[in-house]
């Protein structure tokens, strides 16, 4: 019997897909001219599609359901039925806003949530077939920037430690523990790693980034 892929060997591949694509389209701008494009011109439908396309016609994209179907079960943006795959998607990016100029589009909460459905299918033995995805445009200092990693919402908040842990491609360089200092831990690239977080837990979740510095796209796949 031939062993079947697992949801990760789909997904390295289609992010190296969507890594390669956006490298070529946008080889000759600045961050800052990136950044302008992340937030404006892309949203997390456009990554859903791509993260979907290599399943052709076995994909259904949930964002087409009825509300009340919708609210009747927990939507997750990509279902490949025939292989029993799950898969939940978030695009990093900023809102524009009139009080501090760009704000994260997605609170803590909503990224909490993903992470708690993976863990508990990871334990109900669904372990390789199902995913969270998060995507973002390689165009700001820190991922903080984009998602909530620090203790309250002032300027330069220290590391919320528990956020933090689910992150382990993450370091803070040497550096005082405020958010803004995080950075890319680049060798553990491409590396399949353990995530747990200290209030929860699961112990065998796993973490992929994916990306190099010089790659104007990022994703991080968790399994």
């Amino acid at each position: 019997m031939s062993k079947r892929a697992t949801i990760e060997q789909y997904l390295l591949a289609t992010g190296l897909h969507m890594i390669d694509e956006f490298n070529e389209k946008f080889k000759d701008i600045t961050k800052e001219e990136l950044k302008n494009i992340a937030d404006k011109n892309y949203n997390e439908m456009d990554m859903i599609v791509r993260v979907g396309y290599p399943f052709k016609e076995t994909v259904h994209y949930s964002m087409g359901d009825s509300k009340k179907n919708r609210e009747q079960k927990r939507a997750h943006d990509l279902i490949i039925e025939s292989k029993d795959y799950q898969i939940d998607i978030k695009y990093l990016k900023n809102w524009s806003s009139s009080s501090n100029g760009r704000s994260n589009s997605k609170t803590w909460d909503e990224f909490q949530r993903d992470f708690d459905w993976l863990f508990e299918e990871i334990e109900m033995g669904n372990k390789g077939k199902r995913a969270f995805i998060i995507c973002w445009f390689n165009c700001v200092d820190s991922l903080s920037q984009y998602i909530q990693l620090g203790e309250g919402k002032g300027m330069a908040p220290k590391i919320n430690m528990d956020r933090y842990q689910y992150f382990p491609f993450l370091s803070c360089g040497g550096k005082d523990d405020f958010a803004k200092n995080l950075v890319y831990n680049y060798s553990l690239a491409y590396s399949s790693l353990t995530v747990s977080p200290f209030n929860k837990s699961i112990q065998n979740c796993n973490c992929m980034f994916i990306g190099n510095e010089e790659d104007c796209f990022h994703v991080a796949m968790y399994f």
